[in-house]
């Protein structure tokens, strides 16, 4: 039986140094660590970030989870980022749609962590997950396009780059051009600043990690805001590939980078990894009660942390 009276958890990590220079394709952590750092959750759009937002929020209490508002994103942020930053003393985390280089603003030790996404299948994702929502802006934009039309109607591209990257500074940090600088930005700061960057498609080993680094429990595991009956990125038109390729192809490059990332740091905690995975496969074994039970704790958890996020920033 789930708990919802689900306090605090101690934030348990390995002691890492400081880490100020490695070779080039070395994977490097954060170069914070200990019980006092804030984990700061970089969600990267339709990367699988919503199940992990509600995952953070049963292992550290809502109330010291700080969310930004994911339908208003740009504003949130910015709102986040005027605030003084004692406000966030009692913060442990913070999540949300927001570009790398939220560490600057507080004061006090910070871990990062992210998911990337292979660039088609997360625009098919988009794509699908527009037509299946009748209240997404762009529904009926989706439902009348083929894919190959929807993607080249989207005013954005290489936001995965542009955030991780940090040097998108303006309100509408997922707007304008990306740059070669701004792909070297987001492939340090993967290797250097990120504890842990995982990937969408192999989601049950970033939370493995997760476990490992963090000390998270992940007792109960279920799938948030999931897109059903998309295509898989060998089923779509080779025009609509070549188009996703072309249109983001620094977030090909990057994707690839973070891959080989993920794969060094799995092959350093390989054993632990093999374990933590079989146990995550019982945590998704829920009876319906247990399901039903846990969205709507979920749900209320969500509602806790975002109401608290909205009064620390009026």
């Amino acid at each position: 039986m789930l708990r919802f009276a689900d306090e605090l958890r101690v934030l348990r990590v390995r002691k890492i140094g400081t880490i100020a220079a490695a070779a080039p394709g070395e994977p490097l952590v954060a170069e914070s660590s200990g019980s006092d750092a804030a984990i700061i959750f970089v969600h990267l759009p339709k990367c699988g970030g919503t199940t992990l937002n509600r995952l953070i929020e049963w292992e550290y209490n809502p109330l010291r989870v700080f969310s930004i508002d994911p339908s208003f994103f740009r504003w949130s942020y910015c709102r986040l980022s005027r605030t003084p930053a004692e406000r966030f003393a009692r913060i442990r985390a913070f999540q949300g749609h927001m570009p790398f280089g939220l560490h600057k603003l507080l004061d006090r030790p910070c871990r990062y962590i992210t998911v990337v996404r292979e660039p088609t299948q997360r625009e098919i994702s988009s794509y699908y997950y527009a037509r299946s929502r009748r209240l997404n802006p762009q529904h009926g934009m989706a439902m009348r396009m083929s894919l190959e039309e929807f993607v080249r109607a989207q005013p954005n591209t290489n936001v995965q780059t542009k955030m991780l990257s940090g040097l998108s500074c303006d309100y509408d940090f997922l707007g304008g051009q990306c740059t070669p600088e701004m792909l070297a930005a987001a492939k340090r700061n993967l290797a250097r600043r990120f504890t842990l960057a995982g990937l969408t498609e192999r989601f049950d080993e970033f939370l493995a990690l997760s476990k490992i680094l963090f000390g998270w429990k992940v007792r109960h595991l279920v799938d948030f805001n999931v897109t059903r009956s998309l295509q898989k990125r060998n089923d779509v038109a080779a025009a609509a590939r070549d188009l996703i390729a072309e249109r983001d192809r620094y977030d090909m490059e990057l994707y690839d980078y973070a891959a080989g990332l993920f794969d060094r740091i799995l092959d350093q905690h390989a054993d632990a990894v093999r374990a933590e995975v079989e146990n995550l496969g019982h945590a998704r074994t829920l009876t319906r009660f247990e399901s039903i039970y846990y969205r709507c704790a979920s749900a209320a958890r969500k509602a806790i942390s975002r109401a608290n996020s909205a009064f620390l920033t009026l």
